[in-house]
Formats: C-alpha cells, sequence, structure tokens
C-alpha cells in the first residue's frame, strides 16, 4: 500500500484480512498513519476498507515472517526504514504485537509482520 493522490483515492480496499493485519492496521492508527479501518465479513476470510490519512508513503506486510532477536532490530530497521526519524517496524512479539520502539524497550523478539512509513 503506497500513498496515493489525495485527490483521487480516500479509501483503500484490501481483499485479505487476517488477525496479523487487523493488529497491523491498529498500529498505524496508533502512530497516526491512517485514520480508521473497516472490516466487511469478518467471520470469513473479509475485506478491509482503510481511510487514507495522507501520510503512508510505504507500507509493506511481510507474507513470510522473519524471525529477529531484540539486539537485532536496530539493524534491521535502519535496513528497511528510510531514516532514523520516520516510520515504523512492526513486530510480533510473546508480548503482543509491538512496535520496534517499544519492543527495544521491553527487550523482546519476535517476528516481523512488516514496516511503514
Amino acid at each position: 500500500m503506497k500513498n496515493w493522490p489525495l485527490e483521487l483515492w480516500l479509501l483503500l480496499l484490501l481483499n485479505i484480512a487476517s488477525c496479523c493485519v487487523f493488529d497491523f492496521f491498529v498500529n498505524c492508527i496508533l502512530k497516526g498513519y491512517i485514520k480508521n479501518f473497516e472490516v466487511h465479513d469478518p467471520h470469513r476470510v473479509g475485506r478491509i476498507t482503510v481511510d487514507l490519512q495522507g501520510r503512508v508513503n510505504d507500507c509493506r506486510a511481510l507474507t513470510y515472517r522473519q524471525d529477529i532477536k531484540a539486539k537485532d532490530i536496530e539493524k534491521y530497521k535502519t535496513l528497511k526504514l528510510p531514516t532514523r526519524q520516520w516510520g515504523y517496524v512492526v513486530i510480533s512479539t510473546p508480548d503482543g504485537v509491538l512496535d520496534h520502539e517499544e519492543a527495544i524497550r521491553r527487550n523482546v523478539g519476535g517476528q516481523v509482520l512488516g514496516y511503514f512509513h
């Protein structure tokens, strides 16, 4: 999901939904990158409608889950994000789904769900 011109698109429809995608979008909302998202038909595969806010330049949800240790989070962040000031890496940890800053603070590793900036 890359940022589209705001004059043309304010809503984005995604056809595949899972519980990991929900947690990923909750992190996007908490950090202020998207306005809201709505799930249609959550009992099946479902669809998600995302309200864009105009701050997302690049958003990648990884289909394969990369294992990452707590000491390697900083190195992964510098590889995937454009600068140290923008963006977040979302990690599924034993403490729940966290962004990279909270995972470093708690000193936990896990699996990378994706990143956005």
